[in-house]
């Protein structure tokens, strides 16, 4: 894997799109981190441009409306980031998709080679376009049953909080314009960059994790191969992990493999898998209703006693005084 500091890449050329009724927030942050990673990095990383279906001012939710500089059309980006929506219910989908039906088909006819990134409700415009179909993708967890009912032909992950693929790449969460862009300035920056920008910038940082699960998530790491180790783990039913399989899937020895997540975590890689996937358990009971006999099933745990005696193991709370401790009320 080539080091992100040892070859000069061409500047990323990001338009933010904006779209009437969206939530502009996470485009103001997003141009932000993009500003401080080219000051950080003493080189153009990435490009920001404003964007819409036209030119014309658009009305953002609750907000003033912004005049986008480019027609999206015109605007020659690699990526177009899309921002949430809001949404009270799972139920209004359709309303708001025939409302910014010219935003959804102006996405539709992007050249394919064109990344389209979107999170939280913003997801559903992504997915309308087609630009997901085929392809893995996650968004806000509330929204599970009707995207699944209304977009069947998208890989739907909900139990992950940032999905990959060839041509999109989704987020879950009001703040997933983070992830999306942490997981790109890691192929541009050099780990000590990207760690001065996590340090030095005004980010929004998630609930308070319980100390079994801190460090277990995307964004505190660092090293791209432990960050793909990661994602195969979350993507893996937790009887199927085993280090030779994730060693095989990186291309890395098993030795290899968990001399790294050694040094990196503290763990061993049987540990820091369980752990992993327990904190996907976690986040399933904070942020949902399911019982825990689906999250074990959805997770890929043996059985739902299993899950719950790992769990008060790893925490020394039963799933249910977890739920009710962190749980959102």
């Amino acid at each position: 894997m080539v080091s992100p500091s040892s070859t000069p890449q061409p500047p990323l050329r990001v338009a933010l799109l904006l779209y009437p009724g969206c939530m502009p927030a996470g485009l103001f942050a997003a141009a932000d981190m993009a500003r401080a990673a080219n000051l950080r990095a003493q080189a153009s990383v990435m490009d920001i441009c404003w964007a819409g279906v036209d030119r014309l001012p658009v009305p953002t939710w609750q907000g003033p409306a912004l005049a986008p500089t480019v027609a999206l059309q015109q605007a020659e980006a690699d990526v177009v980031l899309v921002p949430g929506l809001w949404l009270s219910s799972p139920d209004q989908l359709q309303a708001p998709l025939q409302q910014l039906a010219p935003a959804v088909q102006a996405l539709r006819t992007l050249p394919r080679r064109t990344q389209v990134w979107s999170y939280c409700a913003g997801v559903v415009l992504a997915a309308a376009s087609g630009r997901l179909r085929g392809q893995g993708a996650t968004a806000t967890w509330w929204l599970r049953a009707a995207l699944e009912q209304q977009f069947a032909q998208v890989d739907w992950r909900f139990d992950e909080p940032l999905v990959a693929g060839p041509t999109a790449t989704t987020a879950a969460g009001a703040n997933g314009y983070l992830p999306l862009m942490l997981h790109a300035l890691t192929a541009r920056l050099p780990p000590q960059a990207l760690n001065d920008l996590q340090e030095l910038l005004m980010l929004p940082r998630p609930r308070t994790a319980h100390p079994a699960f801190a460090g277990h998530d995307l964004m505190t790491l660092a090293d791209a191969d432990l960050r793909r180790a990661m994602l195969w783990v979350q993507r893996s039913p937790a009887t199927d992990l085993r280090l030779p399989a994730l060693a095989q899937a990186l291309g890395l020895s098993p030795r290899t493999l968990a001399r790294r997540v050694q040094a990196h975590t503290g763990l061993t890689a049987a540990l820091w898998m369980r752990r992993i996937k327990l904190r996907q358990a976690s986040e399933a009971l904070c942020d949902t209703p399911l019982p825990l006999k689906r999250i074990a099933e959805d997770l890929g745990f043996a059985s739902e006693a299993g899950l719950h005696r790992a769990f008060r193991q790893a925490t020394g709370q039963t799933p249910l005084a977890y739920r009710m401790a962190h749980g959102a009320r």
